[in-house]
Formats: structure tokens, sequence, C-alpha cells
């Protein structure tokens, strides 16, 4: 099996598991509380504790890209760079969770954008031409856009921005649409709502989570963190959640 066909393989097989627990929905949260408590692991461009404002969290909206119930408990808020490493081994860590929690209701994971662009040149292109292929595509097509991107620029690999015309036609969107969607950035707008916000919430680096627990103080989290220290995380504001 060459290597082309083992990316198709990884991705269809991540695309069966997401196909289980994808439940597109809004979310409204009010009154998010912000614990003073952060943790700090493996990220790109992290300095220390972050220093900005995480009450500052945008409000989850019908607009947002959310992952699981609407009446989840707890709510896994993530800003990530669609070509940081870190960001690509974070992602399959939320997919494994959400395979695990995601049926259950109590898990619901929400993306957002923080494009590190001084390390990723293409990293902001990429986040517009996600949201591009939402607007065009089926209700799974953003999610898969990314799977796509980071299956074929695994690891440092930086995914070639002259790809993304075989992206869109293996989604089934117009590329002329696509394309036009792109060349007008559409989406620069939104996407730059989304690094300003987690700026203002303390990003230094990519990934960067905030779990949102609903009735309780909210955990921020500074880069990537293995499947088993995010279950117990979870599992934690599970028990926790009113």
């Amino acid at each position: 099996m060459d290597e082309q066909d083992q990316a198709l393989e990884e991705l269809h097989r991540t695309q069966e598991n997401r196909n289980r627990w994808f439940l597109p929905g809004a979310i409204i949260v009010a009154g998010i509380m912000i614990a003073i408590s952060v943790y700090v692991v493996r990220a790109t461009h992290v300095l220390g504790p972050p220093k900005g404002d995480v009450s500052a969290l945008a409000p989850i909206t019908s607009q947002d890209h959310i992952i699981g119930s609407p009446s989840a408990s707890v709510v896994i808020v993530e800003y990530a760079d669609i070509d940081s490493s870190y960001s690509k081994s974070f992602q399959k860590v939320m997919e494994q969770l959400m395979v695990t929690y995601g049926p259950t209701g109590k898990v619901a994971w929400v993306y957002r954008h923080f494009p590190l662009i001084d390390e990723y040149p293409n990293s902001e292109q990429h986040a517009e031409a996600a949201e591009c292929a939402s607007s065009l595509g089926n209700a799974n097509a953003f999610w898969s856009f990314i799977d796509f991107l980071q299956t074929y620029a695994p690891d440092n690999q930086q995914f070639d921005p002259s790809g993304y015309d075989n992206v869109a036609q293996a989604l089934g969107i117009d590329t002329v649409r696509f394309d036009s969607c792109l060349g007008a950035h559409t989406y620069q707008t939104r996407v730059n709502a989304d690094i300003s916000n987690a700026i203002a919430i303390g990003a230094s680096g990519s990934p960067y989570t905030v779990i949102v627990i609903h009735g309780q103080k909210s955990i921020p989290l500074s880069g990537s963190l293995p499947y088993d220290a995010m279950k117990k995380i979870v599992d934690q504001a599970i028990a926790k959640a009113k």
C-alpha cells in the first residue's frame, strides 16, 4: 500500500468514526466563569502562563463549528492552526474523545481558528478555505476539509494551497464557487475575529483550549495534551458539571 492509499484509508476511518457522533447544532453559553488554574503543555509559541483574560471567551453561537450534543454539560472550545503539528496531534485526541463521549451527549467540541502565520505562512488561508468549504458543502464539509489537509500533510508538513481544488472536488464542492469565495476573502473577518478572541483570552500558541463546564468555573489549557490526560480532565469536568 503506497502513502496515498494509506492516507485515504486513515481519512476514511476518521470520517466513519465522526459519522457516529456528528451532531451539528448551536450552544448558547452565558455568564461563563473562568478558573485561575492553567495547564501549560506542548504548544507552539508558548512562553509561559497566558497573559490574557480568559473571561473574554466569545460566547458560543449557531455560527460556531460544533460536534456533539447542543445540551452537553461540558464544551471543549479549541483554537487551532490547521498546519501546526501540535494542533494535528490534538485533533486526533479530540476525535478519539468524541468517539468516546459524543454519543453520551455529555461532551461537545467547538473548533475556532488560531493560525500562527509567522510559522505557518498558509495557515490563515487554510482557515478561510475551511470556512468556504463549510459554506458550500454539506454539514460535515468543514471537518472533512481539515481532515484532508492534515491527512495529506501530516506532522510537520504544510499543505500546499494549490491542492485546495482537489480537496473541494473530493467533497463534492463546486470549485468555481470555492475559488470565488476564497479569492474574495469572504471569511477573513470571521477568521480574524477568532484570532483576536484567542489572543484576548491568553492564547500564545496553538492549540489553545477552554473547557467550559456547566455551572462551574472553566479550565484553560495551552497546548496539545495526550488522550489519557484529556480523558482525565473531561471525566473530572463531567463529574463537576451541574
